[in-house]
């Protein structure tokens, strides 16, 4: 039976299927944040400044932390996830199935993608709303593209989407599951689902080259990668195509260190502790994002110039961000790291389509006993 490691795994907290309320809810929502993303999409593309505002220096700002404690909420309501599921919602998708060996694959395009990108935010991205609105573009047309062809989930959200892999590596111990507002019934279209397999790893348990390098790219490199990278400033579009070797060399210097650092810890700490580096790693990576990222958005960084929000410098002690850094990352060390959590999923898995075609559909209570 296919993915039965994965049905195996099903949240245990979940007693009963959520009510059709709160699945109306998620839906609504998740429309309404469709329509909201389309919404910037044009702003950024007839009022750029407003648009890189409201993109990069508040959503992306809140995005880490709710990956943290509630990526199910994020899922849901991700306007892109939303556009690669159009296929399926209209009936147009050739519903392949996605191997595992392609959906690891997929993931390290994924990682790849992330780390590509996120260095252009010193060339274009961050001082350009119409770069932004295109590349956003250009990576709806993949999902519709890879979701006209795949079964559902699983090419571009559980697969080709350069933010999956921060929610793997950030959502291993989030706070509470929600109604999956996504798929009403589940067809297993990946292996495991990253929604409803409860505290899952980063990544997929096959033991193969590209599952390796995946999770060490991202595990490994990101805590430098995102260190690296906020020591970049942002530059003119000219300045930076002539400065690229800057702004890709310190992150990928970063993360060049932190890799060593995690092949390091994997020599000298039991196979067991695996999951308790993977936390160490993913708490430095998320920490290291805010100690730089808070005092930037209030005009406290040590490069005025990029990604503030509101300048409130004058108007606050000088104390007040040592202390917020100090308290956020005490936080989410916490949090991550420290104490124990409960083994939930992100959302709540919905009935087995192929089960109900031809037997009683199990309740939620048997799919997790």
């Amino acid at each position: 039976m296919r993915n039965a490691q994965d049905i195996s795994q099903a949240p245990s907290q979940v007693a009963t299927a959520p009510s059709g309320g709160a699945l109306r809810f998620w839906k609504t929502l998740q429309a309404l944040l469709w329509i909201a993303g389309i919404a910037l999409l044009l702003v950024m593309l007839f009022n750029p400044p407003l648009g890189v505002t409201l993109f990069w220096n508040i959503l992306i700002p809140v995005a880490p932390a709710l990956f943290v404690v509630g990526t199910g909420v994020w899922r849901n309501i991700c306007p892109l996830g939303t556009t690669a599921l159009l296929p399926d919602r209209l009936g147009i998708s050739k519903g392949l199935t996605l191997s595992p060996s392609k959906q690891s694959a997929f993931n390290l395009v994924g990682v790849i993608l992330l780390m590509a990108i996120i260095p252009l935010r010193h060339v274009l991205f961050n001082n350009d709303g119409r770069a932004t609105a295109i590349i956003i573009l250009a990576l709806a047309v993949v999902a519709i593209a890879v979701g006209s062809v795949y079964e559902r989930k699983s090419a571009w959200c559980s697969g080709l989407c350069p933010v999956h892999p921060v929610e793997k590596f950030y959502g291993s111990g989030v706070a509470f599951s929600v109604p999956n507002a996504h798929c009403d019934t589940c067809l297993r279209c990946s292996e495991p689902c990253p929604d409803s397999t409860p505290s899952g790893g980063p990544f997929s348990p096959q033991k193969t080259g590209v599952a390796k390098a995946t999770e060490l790219l991202l595990v490994g490199g990101f805590p430098g990668f995102v260190w690296g990278w906020f020591h970049v400033p942002d530059y003119s579009a000219a300045q930076g195509w002539l400065n690229l070797h800057i702004v890709y060399g310190y992150p990928l210097l970063g993360g060049a260190v932190t890799v060593l650092l995690y092949l390091l810890a994997g020599r000298l700490f039991q196979r067991n502790n695996r999951r308790m580096i993977i936390s160490l790693f993913a708490a430095a990576a998320v920490s290291c994002y805010y100690w730089f990222r808070l005092p930037m958005l209030f005009g406290f960084g040590e490069l005025p110039s990029n990604g503030m929000l509101v300048d409130l410098s004058g108007s606050l002690s000088g104390w007040t961000m040592p202390v917020l850094n100090i308290v956020t990352t005490g936080f989410l060390v916490w949090w991550i790291v420290i104490h124990k959590k409960k083994r939930r999923s992100w959302s709540i898995r919905p009935e087995y389509a192929e089960e109900s075609a031809s037997s009683p559909v199990p309740s939620s209570a048997s799919l997790i006993a």
